[in-house]
């Protein structure tokens, strides 16, 4: 279930900062968008996060085999 939440979050915040970053890029205002540069920055960070959290999740998952099996 974790790596489940992980991974809708994580697509989630990797959308809306790339949603962001372009608004960023193409604004037309003379301050540049900061509010929007930071807020895809947040966005690509708990993106990092949940890959972290999805990818490290499945690390030595395997089924053990016993030798006397």
């Amino acid at each position: 279930m974790k790596d489940l939440i992980a991974a809708v979050v994580g697509l989630a915040a990797a959308v809306g900062a790339i949603y962001y970053f372009y608004k960023f890029v193409t604004s037309l205002d003379p301050t540049g968008g900061h509010t929007e540069g930071w807020i895809a920055l947040g966005l690509a960070a708990v993106a990092f996060v949940c890959g972290l959290l999805y990818f490290l999740g499945h690390v030595n998952k395997e089924e053990e085999i016993h030798i006397t099996q």
